[in-house]
């Protein structure tokens, strides 16, 4: 495929973004983001791009088509920007991203976003990426019962009404993005309660999580992962990465 085609975006695709969206940079990581039109994107022959659907997603519903095939485009791009060739992720027995040999990475859809960032294993165990659009006061609070524990109902509460809804966002995203970042290493299934948001700082981006049960020998309750937070257009974007063991 010429370089100037893998570079393009294919029908029912737009590029928002490539440059790295948060405050603080990861080495040896890339990211891309894509806006994607549904129907568009599933009529299109993605031939070009060496990206296909998984035969049990050829007779899912189109949304759930597209969601696929927008996040693998977007991880196409974060991969060529990194290494120089582009490469789309597979699908493993547990239909999680398969990502070639020497790379890490997440991908993540919603309400038409789809965005992915990779890095070397050289430099991440894992790497967590969620997007979320921000949640309104009233539905953060119905939704607030599923996703937070006791220290952060505590928290939202102290929070003036319309920050609610970012909170409540926020937790619930980062809490998304740690799990992926962290089931791979670990092969568990963990749930909301099973980690706590311990620090905000809205100004930098900053963020932590700490898990409240204990996942693994060396993922203890307790364990603190840092991450950040950033937005893009009306979406909210966090990111966890696992730094190498020293």
């Amino acid at each position: 495929m010429p370089d100037n085609l893998s570079l393009a975006s294919p029908p029912g695709c737009r590029v928002v973004a490539e440059e790295w969206p948060w405050p603080e940079p990861w080495p040896a990581a890339n990211f891309a983001a894509l806006r994607y039109d549904t129907d568009t994107l599933c009529r299109a022959d993605l031939a070009d791009w060496h990206t296909a659907l998984p035969r049990r997603l050829t007779t899912a519903a189109d949304k759930r088509r597209a969601e696929f095939l927008a996040g693998r485009l977007s991880a196409r791009r974060a991969i060529q920007a990194l290494t120089g060739v582009p490469a789309t992720p597979g699908i493993d027995e547990e239909r999680l991203p398969l990502w070639p040999e020497t790379l890490v990475g997440s991908i993540t859809h919603s309400h038409g976003l789809a965005a992915a960032t990779v890095a070397r294993r050289s430099h991440a165990l894992g790497i967590g990426l969620d997007a979320e659009r921000q949640l309104t006061p009233e539905r953060a609070q119905r939704l607030a019962p599923q996703i937070l524990v006791d220290a952060e109902r505590e928290w939202m509460e102290s929070l003036a009404d319309s920050e609610r809804g970012k909170f409540v966002t926020l937790v619930f995203s980062l809490k998304e993005s740690l799990f992926k970042a962290l089931y791979p290493l670990v092969r568990r299934r963990f749930h909301f309660p099973d980690a706590c948001l311990t620090d905000w700082t809205p100004a930098s981006g900053h963020v932590a999580i700490s898990l409240t049960t204990t996942l693994a020998p060396e993922w203890p309750a307790g364990a603190r992962l840092d991450g950040q937070v950033t937005e893009i257009d009306d979406y909210l974007l966090t990111f966890i990465a696992i730094p190498p063991r020293s």
